[in-house]
């Protein structure tokens, strides 16, 4: 890298520092004005602060170095001159006093205190470059880390079942989407996620197909779908390389830690639209938080709808805040705060910034000695006194950019209705219960239409009538349900209705199960593919009489008659139930087992056998360890061994320095002390 290229680069990051504050207090007041339930204003304002963190060390670096360019292809200065001298005649002995000229006494003026702080930060910009550097390149790797665990979950996941892509379907059309989005369920995850942008996918974790109803998982897929209608894997990637490229900057974060926050927030109120009941979404939220173990990480690829504060996210669904912006006007007036920011930056950014070399002096030059030397790139350039040709230049360019976020904000901008007579109010209800400090539950007396007691014949509220208009009910729909012995209530209906519950289902189901199921299990079958088919399949198979949530289960995770079969033809047999899920869970197919049993692991236990799994214990890892001398190990050797990272290479480099036939027991010992080879050989070059 060129020394006026360091140079630029070092001064546009070093000049961010104070830039980007001035940038986070603009968006700090802009966010302070505005109602918290504009979200999508928010969110833009947001990403309009973030794109100027990009757009300002551009700017600086090519004023910098444009500077440096000019500089070095000008003349050099001329040298200075004394401030008097005395000139002796030898003649006549006559000393003669010589003023200095104005120029002359301008250059020997002490240089400013901003100058003389700067100059040697110039001459040791080149480490600051390294350190950022450095820095960029440990977040990169991070990044990319996290993008290669998330495309092999993509890859390692499997299709969910036909009937939620349906539903993912319907739900997409609703949206008014027409790119088409896979949805695939994974083990590994424990919250539903959305990935990509010109293929997206949605990964749905199995938890969540047996742990949420029917109409909680419908309203989570909605959320995923909004993020992928939005775009906004592709914005993540743009937020994650601004976050990747200015790591040390405290504002950066903050910013995109607000785009996170408030993206989540208009996802939220696409789904909310979708369903129509805000309380019922933000129950399914709280229902999927007790689903989980292990959150994504703040900056990971994927889109969860578990991201930012869901405790916030749940007061603001449930709970009406008090109105802070309304129009348009204090719309506007809070992007003009952000513009002001910008607007103070452009000027300042002038100042500080090293002005053209010719704009120092208007003074004619003096002839230039063909010694003198050329200016050092290591040492800043003389700064501007008084004024700053440079701020039109700066602001020229950032203008427009803020002028379009100005024109898209009012366009969105909600408009307020004409003014109405206001009837006297009614008492105010008591505030949720279950919103107290940093609690989750929400406990609030709203009607939920999916678990509607309410028979069809009494009188039915505004909200009851529209969930049943939705859910596609009908009078004659009210009478096959009761004519199958179920209760004609609003819940049952809007959930059948949801579900595509048909009367032919209900007594092919009848059939299959040799028992009425409930209208829960009706439901949660259906929306999982649990068919009559499937039933009798996993009867031949050895698995009859199974309960509904044991059949969910099974459709859940896939275990079906083919996968019962491969553990057959690989010695296990009449497994429990249980049994089979847990294997099913963790990936455990018959390939698997009988790889196992080619390396003389035959009919483990099935506690061996998720251990094995869940630690990584492939038949290449036995194989290692037999070459190192550890043949026909017992299983609990091997998961102690592989829960401890001892592997081959571990063994033969201590065999290197000297220890050799050690026992598994010295093994466990060595590598749960620390000691490894480097250890042994250091030791031994101290002696």
């Amino acid at each position: 890298m060129s020394g006026a290229v360091s140079q630029s680069l070092g001064w546009a990051l070093l000049h961010l520092v104070w830039q980007g504050a001035l940038v986070a207090a603009a968006l700090a007041v802009a966010l302070r004005v505005l109602d918290r339930r504009a979200a999508s204003l928010r969110y833009l304002l947001a990403c309009g602060a973030l794109a100027l963190m990009l757009v300002l060390p551009a700017l600086t670096g090519w004023y910098h170095y444009a500077s440096y360019q000019e500089t070095e292809s000008l003349p050099a200065a001329p040298a200075p001159v004394p401030a008097a001298t005395v000139r002796v005649d030898p003649a006549p002995m006559v000393t003669h006093a010589v003023v200095p000229t104005p120029e002359a006494a301008r250059a020997t003026e002490p240089s400013p205190v901003l100058e003389r702080v700067l100059a040697p930060l110039g001459e040791h910009m080149h480490w600051l470059v390294l350190a950022w550097s450095l820095g960029v390149a440990v977040s990169s790797l991070r990044l990319l880390s996290g993008w290669l665990k998330l495309r092999r979950l993509v890859r390692e996941a499997e299709p969910a079942p036909a009937e939620w892509q349906e539903t993912l379907e319907r739900l997409a059309r609703r949206l008014d989407m027409t790119r088409p989005v896979r949805l695939l369920r994974s083990a590994a995850l424990d919250v539903p996620a959305a990935v990509g942008w010109l293929r997206p996918v949605v990964l749905l974790p199995v938890s969540a197909l047996t742990g949420l109803s029917a109409r909680q998982l419908e309203m989570v897929l909605a959320h995923e779908l909004a993020h992928i209608r939005r775009y906004d894997y592709a914005v993540n990637l743009v937020q994650t390389l601004v976050e990747t490229l200015f790591f040390y900057h405290p504002a950066v974060a903050w910013m995109s830690r607000v785009i996170r926050v408030e993206r989540e927030h208009c996802c939220d109120d696409i789904a909310v639209g979708t369903s129509g009941n805000a309380v019922s979404y933000a129950r399914a939220l709280t229902a999927l938080e007790s689903l989980r173990v292990m959150p994504l990480q703040a900056a990971s690829p994927a889109m969860s709808a578990l991201g930012g504060s869901l405790t916030e996210r749940v007061r603001r669904l449930v709970v009406a805040p008090a109105a802070r912006c309304s129009s348009r006007w204090v719309a506007g007036a809070s992007v003009l705060t952000l513009m002001s920011g910008v607007a103070v930056a452009a000027p300042l950014a002038a100042l500080i910034l090293p002005e053209h070399p010719s704009a120092v002096s208007e003074a004619p030059a003096a002839p230039v000695p063909a010694s003198a030397p050329l200016p050092s790139l290591g040492v800043v350039p003389p700064l501007p006194a008084l004024s700053a040709p440079g701020a039109s230049a700066l602001a020229s360019i950032v203008t427009p950019i803020v002028g379009g976020v100005v024109e898209a904000v009012l366009a969105q901008a909600p408009v307020p209705p004409a003014p109405v007579p206001v009837p006297k109010p009614a008492p105010a209800a008591k505030p949720a219960p279950g919103l107290r400090g940093g609690d989750v539950d929400v406990d609030v007396d709203v009607p939920d239409v999916d678990e509607d007691t309410t028979r069809v014949d009494e009188r039915l509220s505004v909200d009851q009538l529209i969930g049943l208009k939705v859910a596609g009910i009908t009078p004659e729909r009210v009478k096959e349900l009761e004519s199958l012995g179920y209760e004609p209530t609003v819940g049952n209906l809007v959930q059948f209705g949801h579900a595509h519950v048909t009367p032919e289902y209900v007594k092919e189901m009848t059939g299959a199960l040799g028992r009425k199921p409930s209208a829960e299990e009706l439901v949660e079958m259906k929306h999982l593919g649990v068919s009559p088919e499937r039933v009798k399949a996993l009867e031949a198979a050895g698995y009859g009489k199974l309960s509904g949530d044991e059949l969910t289960q099974a459709a859940a995770l896939g275990v079906d008659a083919g996968f019962i079969n491969e553990l057959k033809a690989a010695g296990y047999d009449k497994l429990p139930f249980d049994d089979l899920v847990q294997l099913r869970a963790l990936g455990v197919k018959g390939p698997y087992v009988q790889a196992l049993k080619d390396e003389g692991y035959d009919k483990l236990p099935v506690e061996d056998l998720v251990q094995f799994k869940a630690l990584g214990v492939s038949p290449e890892y036995l194989r290692s360890l037999r070459e190192s001398g550890l043949d026909k190990l017992p299983a609990d050797d091997v998961v102690q061994l592989r829960a401890l990272g001892v592997s081959a290479d571990f063994i033969r480099k201590l065999r290197d320095e000297g220890l050799e036939k050690l026992s598994v027991d010295e093994l466990v010992r060595l590598r749960a002390s620390g000691v490894d080879a480097d250890f042994i050989r250091e030791l031994r070059k101290k002696k």
